[in-house]
């Protein structure tokens, strides 16, 4: 039998939160194991656990190889085997949920859910974490009232199988309110997640990770609130947190830090805000990759400052870095006769032919409007581009008009603090501030050809 004091030293770690130490035992114990001749089941077991390690660590790569690897192991049915199979299905689908693979989340969920309803008693603690998950699942994808319901259920079973006083019924707790946030319910989102708080501090420690969690989320229900103090007291609680369990390299962290910048941005606080906007988007690109959509309202932070600082030309290419993300974005989200006419359009304003491409862009929202309707947030995108555009060709007024336009439809699609709203905002104001000051009006065009 292998020396399985490194999976207990792994087991311990993770408990505690030490996950960048838990990950070194578990690849000690996986060595020793091979060595040894364990069994598939004991192999499985620890590759689910470092499964689990590698998922909060944000190595999604190295979860899923590892997962997978494990699971080929498996074959025939086996009571103990189908639970510890269904245990790293569960784990995969949570590594596919940070990756949007939210189809192959739901096939490795649902067949993890079929696993534990035959084997366990409808409440058991692993039956509420399928319905947990699925919730995070659902929440994910926008379906907030089948997230509501996965949620609740996950709630109540884990009252019943674990108790009130546990992390993993903060959890559930947590992602409810995150919820409630996304739907502008503030007061029960402060309550939940000020639960949940109190909670995991009790039953993991002051310094556990998860402890940042539930410290991000109450923060942002406190910036919504307009409590600046709570906001920087919070946020930087969760950073000191993340950065020595998770490591300085890890995209949770990169957003409690982005969200932090945002905190000194509404303070009007530049010179703060701009390193933290770095390093939150450095981060990021480090970890999902420099084309990854979801940069963009990183993307738009950051230009926001630079624009601010007047540093035009710097904030210009971080528009033109946003813009091509949304392109990408866009045809994700399926191809339809905008899209040619999107991608004509960017390639000639990379080439400074501002007015040509604009008749592009009218020709798409003329499509849009009619493919998707005029109030679709296909169209608020297009008029995004438009607006952008439009500045670029010395027409702030135009420019301003679009983006109003964009704004009123995303208002009426999408939660109040959704991050596409926020960067139609930020432009906005940026607006606002250009004809307001003729300074910034001439560092942004040349003095000759300032506007009125």
């Amino acid at each position: 039998m292998p020396d399985i004091s490194a999976k207990e030293r792994g087991k311990a770690a993770y408990a505690a939160g030490r996950y960048l130490e838990a990950n070194d035992e578990y690849t000690l114990a996986v060595e020793e194991m091979d060595r040894c001749g364990a069994s598939i089941l004991e192999k499985l077991a620890c590759a689910a656990d470092q499964g689990r390690v590698l998922r909060r660590l944000g190595r999604y790569e190295n979860a899923e190889s590892s997962l997978k690897a494990a699971l080929d192991t498996l074959s025939g049915p086996n009571s103990e085997g189908d639970l510890w199979k269904a245990t790293a299905l569960e784990e995969l689908g949570l590594v596919y949920i940070e990756q949007a693979r939210f189809d192959e989340a739901e096939n490795a969920l649902q067949e993890a859910l079929s696993i534990r309803n035959a084997r366990l008693d409808e409440n058991h603690a692993d039956m509420a974490e399928s319905f947990n998950d699925l919730g995070l699942l659902a929440w994910s994808r926008g379906e907030d009232a089948k997230a509501l319901e996965f949620y609740l259920r996950a709630l109540s079973m884990r009252r019943q199988s674990v108790g009130e006083a546990d992390a993993a019924y903060a959890e559930t707790l947590d992602n409810l309110g995150a919820l409630y946030q996304r739907t502008d319910r503030l007061d029960d989102a402060e309550k939940a997640h000020a639960e949940a708080l109190s909670i995991r501090e009790a039953a993991l420690g002051p310094e556990h990770p998860e402890v940042g969690y539930s410290l991000v989320n109450l923060a942002e229900v406190n910036r919504r609130k307009d409590r600046p103090r709570q906001v920087q007291q919070l946020l930087e609680r969760a950073i000191q947190i993340w950065t020595k369990s998770l490591g300085e390299e890890h995209h949770h962290l990169a957003v409690a830090i982005n969200n932090l910048g945002g905190y000194y941005l509404e303070l009007e606080k530049f010179d703060q805000a701009a390193p933290l906007f770095e390093r939150a988007l450095r981060i990021l690109e480090n970890a999902l990759g420099a084309t990854n959509p979801a940069l963009i309202i990183h993307v738009y932070n950051l230009s926001t400052v630079y624009k601010v600082q007047r540093r035009i030309k710097e904030a210009m290419e971080l528009e033109e870095r946003a813009q091509a993300l949304i392109l990408k974005k866009l045809s994700k989200e399926g191809n339809s006769g905008t899209q040619n006419l999107l991608l004509h359009a960017h390639s000639l304003q990379v080439d400074n032919q501002y007015e040509k491409a604009h008749g592009y862009l009218l020709q798409a929202l003329e499509i849009a409007e009619e493919e998707f309707g005029k109030g679709s947030l296909r169209a608020a995108h297009i008029l995004d581009f438009l607006g952008t555009n439009s500045l670029k060709m010395k027409d702030p007024n135009s420019s301003v008009q679009y983006f109003t336009r964009s704004l009123a439809i995303k208002k009426s699609q999408l939660p109040a603090q959704h991050e596409d709203i926020a960067a139609t905002e930020q432009n906005l104001k940026f607006l606002a501030a250009l004809k307001g000051d003729k300074t910034a009006m001439n560092m942004f065009f040349p003095p000759d050809e300032s506007l009125n």
